[in-house]
């Protein structure tokens, strides 16, 4: 698994590209992706996230996860997939790109009195559902999402100390 981490110049000090990595890629594992998938990451600012919520969503305030998934077929009408993204010819399944605001997840981790690393875990777990199908639209599939979610959440535990 290939797993490409962009991080704007102002926060590379507040995150860890390496644990960042192997959290997204136990994630991956915990959901059965292909070994030959691939996947990136942004970690960026409040203000680059709301331009990319009003682009892509017509939502123009900031949120804590976007995910562009390239590899779903069919995507709820909310998503950001492109639903022609056409297949790789390389064999390697990109599943798409997270863009997580480290600002937003500093207030909700403050928020709901948790770590930083739970928050960015949960956003990730969250995101990278989104790119391998999963989503919360209707209330069936929110719960099964969420419950997965936790799921995954308690495999991390040991990572999150």
């Amino acid at each position: 698994m290939k797993i490409d981490i962009t991080v704007d110049k102002e926060f590379k000090k507040s995150v860890s590209v390496p644990w960042l990595r192997s959290i997204a890629r136990q994630i991956l594992v915990a959901q059965c992706a292909e070994a030959g998938s691939e996947m990136g990451i942004y970690i960026t600012g409040q203000d680059k996230i709301r331009e990319l919520n009003r682009l892509y969503r017509q939502k123009d305030k900031p949120t804590d996860v976007l995910s562009f998934s390239f590899y779903v077929k069919e995507a709820a009408s909310d998503a950001t997939t492109d639903c022609d993204f056409p297949p790789a010819e390389d064999g390697i399944i990109h599943l798409g790109e997270l863009v997580i605001s480290l600002p937003q997840a500093e207030i909700q981790a403050a928020e709901y009195g948790h770590p930083l690393k739970t928050e960015l875990a949960r956003l990730l777990i969250h995101g990278i559902m989104h790119l391998l199908g999963f989503d919360h639209e209707v209330d069936a599939d929110a719960e099964i999402m969420e419950s997965r979610e936790q799921e995954i959440l308690k495999l991390l535990e040991p990572s999150l100390a």
